[in-house]
């Protein structure tokens, strides 16, 4: 079947021109409805009463007066006759009336035979009064001789009138009727052809849709292909010319230029794969490098000769009886000892008790019974095997003492929590000291996302910077209340020196 080939329309003016004809033949057959029934079956109907009206009038004539030549004028029942005439007279009455009302659509030959009959029926209706009077006067004679003298001729003449009305009624009726039934073919051809318009109209209107709809429906399944990442479906049609062909060169276009950006980040995405290895490696090699810096720094300083002579002026202290003394030099030389002799970045437990008390005893010794420190160890926690980074707890101790209890005159205690939660350490270092406002709360939870490497708090932000490195779920939470005291919580994984030793042996 031979492709249709529209005019230059679009699609949507096809549509709307589809929608326009179709409506105006709608209204068409309507119209014609309208007239079919004002102009066609209306005229019929009224002639068919017309001649019906006539009719009774005539039966109606008739009964009246049959009922007057029947009657015996010496000895019949005058109020039986009157009744009859009467019943007979109203409903003659009526008729008469629509009659009148008729003559507007009648010919001019029943207008003139309708005239006629309403005159006679005039006259005899007095007559009839006239003769009714008369019997309910008792006098029959006189009645008698109205009726023979004037209502029987003028009775005789409606007859003729109302006969000859009838038939010219019959006969207008025949000829309209043969011209409104051709009026009515005629009109009944114009509502077929209409409904074969909007039969043809409809099936464009629907076709056109259907297209639409297709061509809607195969971009839909391109579009759910292309979500899923499957860019090698194939091109829409792009034939037509209209809004569906332009729509599905867009597309293609569209999907196209994606593939070519997908592509694209994806390439992107491999070389910045690429350079993040490398940074990694270079970050690598630096911390290497770092380390053995470190390492020569570390080995300026001779360990031994360090030791040996705190140990000496230890010594020295216990002969002289400096027991204070004697003690705080072994307290300084053990946290030398720990600070610069262990490398390991896993160190027991207890190790970071030990060293915080060693600490908190040379700290006293500056600030006497104005601090506390207190220990709260849960039961489930053991403190030799459980393995942290070292130097976690020393720098946050310093920091509580430093600034949240030595500015408060009274000094106060830190308080040390340590709680096994599972596969979470949480380490709490509280204080009641001075705290700190919101405002600066905030600013120091800020930077402790991005720890500096100088200044005030370096040690809490290495402890923060050192703890993030684990992995995101773990790190530092400074809480803080203006006059209450700091509160800092440690969440770090909690590491088993068997298992330790298990995972190096694997």
């Amino acid at each position: 079947m031979p492709r249709i080939k529209w005019p230059q329309m679009t699609l949507l003016g096809r549509i709307a021109l589809f929608l326009a004809v179709f409506g105006a033949a709608i209204a068409l057959q309507i119209g014609i409805g309208y007239y079919q029934s004002k102009y066609v079956l209306e005229p019929l109907e009224q002639r068919s009463e017309s001649i019906q009206t006539i009719s009774q009038f005539l039966n109606d004539v008739e009964e009246c007066m049959t009922a007057l030549e029947n009657y015996r004028w010496d000895y019949g029942d005058a109020e039986a006759l009157i009744a009859s005439v009467q019943s007979s007279r109203r409903r003659s009455a009526g008729h008469l009336a629509r009659i009148d009302a008729d003559l507007r659509v009648v010919s001019e030959e029943q207008y003139l035979l309708a005239s006629a009959a309403h005159t006679t029926y005039g006259t005899l209706s007095l007559t009839l009064d006239a003769i009714t009077d008369e019997l309910r006067s008792g006098r029959p004679d006189r009645a008698s001789q109205l009726y023979y003298g004037g209502a029987e001729p003028c009775g005789a003449y409606l007859r003729q009138y109302t006969q000859q009305l009838l038939e010219q009624a019959c006969s207008d009726s025949q000829e309209a009727h043969v011209r409104l039934t051709q009026l009515n073919e005629a009109l009944k051809r114009g509502q077929t052809m209409a409904v074969l318009v909007c039969v043809a109209v409809g099936s464009m209107l629907v076709a056109s849709l259907v297209r639409l709809l297709r061509a809607v429906g195969a971009m839909a399944q391109a579009s759910q292909a292309i979500s899923r990442g499957e860019f090698d479906v194939p091109d829409l049609d792009e034939n037509s010319q209209d809004e569906t062909g332009h729509m599905a060169r867009a597309f293609n276009e569209m999907k196209h230029s994606m593939r070519r950006q997908v592509e694209l980040l994806n390439e992107k995405s491999a070389v910045e794969k690429e350079l993040h290895a490398k940074e990694m490696e270079a970050l690598e090699l630096q911390n290497l490098m770092e380390r053995e810096k470190l390492q020569q720094l570390r080995s300026q300083i001779n360990p031994h000769f360090l030791f040996n002579t705190l140990n000496v002026i230890r010594y020295t202290a216990q002969q002289e009886g400096a027991e204070r003394t004697h003690a705080l030099i072994g307290s300084l030389s053990r946290l030398f000892r720990y600070a610069l002799a262990s490398n390991d970045s896993q160190v027991p437990l207890a190790r970071e008790v030990r060293i915080v008390d060693e600490f908190y005893a040379l700290y006293r010794e500056r600030f006497g019974g104005r601090i506390k420190l207190r220990w709260h160890v849960s039961p489930q926690v053991d403190l030799p095997d459980t393995l942290v980074p070292s130097f976690i707890l020393q720098p946050l101790v310093e920091n509580a003492f430093k600034h949240g209890l030595a500015p408060k005159e009274e000094g106060g205690c830190v308080d040390i929590d340590i709680q096994d939660t599972g596969s979470i350490l949480e380490i709490t270092v509280a204080d009641d000291g001075v705290g700190m406002g919101e405002e600066t709360l905030e600013t120091l939870r800020g930077i402790l996302k991005n720890p500096p490497t100088t200044g005030e708090h370096i040690g809490v932000y290495n402890v923060a910077a050192r703890l993030g490195l684990l992995g995101r779920e773990y790190g530092v939470d400074i809480r803080s209340r203006q006059g209450e005291g700091t509160a800092a919580v440690l969440r770090l994984p909690r590491v088993l020196a068997y298992e330790e030793e298990g995972d190096r042996d694997d």
